[in-house]
């Protein structure tokens, strides 16, 4: 944007010189006052002067101002596009739920969703396979077994406190040949660390809460009379509170 900014705007600094203003040196500039003997012709040129500057001084302020509202003009124009996509995005999720069940109930689907999260995050840390045979697929469960399997190996242990989750919203949904697939987005303040078998702190902080962001896929069978939602796919990123 700066670029395109930048490129819009006249270029003031490089004005054609003024053949009654300007000379090719300094000693030329102070020859010309030098010569002009008439007061009358001095006053004027100092005039001419004063006039230029106070031209150059608006059109300079101008042209800030001008910069500073196309500025404001393009943000508010990214924001638009980016709330509208925004929507767009929503309303096909909400379509894609209608598809899965006329009667589907959001708030319902996210409050489970929720004590899932939690459920399988706690479950993980804890080595609880049995748990996470009910609540996830069998790619997730090979990828958490692995992990577990690592951990007990090294003789360590995972400690996970959850803080509170910020956010539980749905960010895609979609049907297909027969599976509906919600994805949701978390953002949760936890506290994790990772403890050797003398109980040393290997990983993460016992005194510091950091934010994780992940987004996971659930799936079922739409043609199922009791769904059982499936945590089959996870994305996940941290940062610090």
């Amino acid at each position: 944007m700066a670029a395109a900014v930048a490129a819009a705007i006249p270029s003031v600094g490089k004005a054609a010189p003024d053949p009654l203003i300007w000379a090719s040196s300094t000693s030329r500039w102070v020859n010309v006052m030098s010569e002009t003997s008439d007061p009358t012709s001095q006053i004027l040129l100092v005039a001419i002067l004063a006039l230029y500057w106070a031209m150059l001084g608006s059109w300079s302020q101008l042209l800030s101002r001008w910069n500073d509202e196309r500025a404001k003009r393009d943000t508010a124009a990214a924001r638009r596009d980016e709330s509208a996509e925004h929507t767009s995005c929503a309303d096909m999720s909400q379509d894609a739920l209608r598809k899965i069940d006329p009667d589907f109930d959001l708030a319902a689907f996210l409050a489970g969703a929720r004590r899932a999260y939690e459920a399988i995050l706690r479950a993980f840390a804890e080595s609880d396979i049995q748990t996470l045979q009910r609540l996830v697929g069998p790619e997730v469960l090979d990828a958490f077994e692995r992990d577990i399997v690592g951990r007990r190996d090294r003789q360590e242990m995972l400690e996970l406190t959850f803080i509170r989750t910020d956010e539980t919203k749905v960010v895609d949904a979609f049907v297909e040949n027969g599976t509906a697939e919600i994805v949701v987005r978390y953002v949760s303040d936890v506290v994790s660390v990772t403890r050797s078998a003398d109980n040393a702190v290997v990983a993460g902080d016992p005194w510091e809460i950091v934010e994780m962001i992940d987004t996971w896929t659930f799936a079922c069978q739409t043609q199922s009379r009791k769904r059982n939602w499936m945590l089959i796919a996870t994305e996940g990123e941290q940062q610090q509170a």
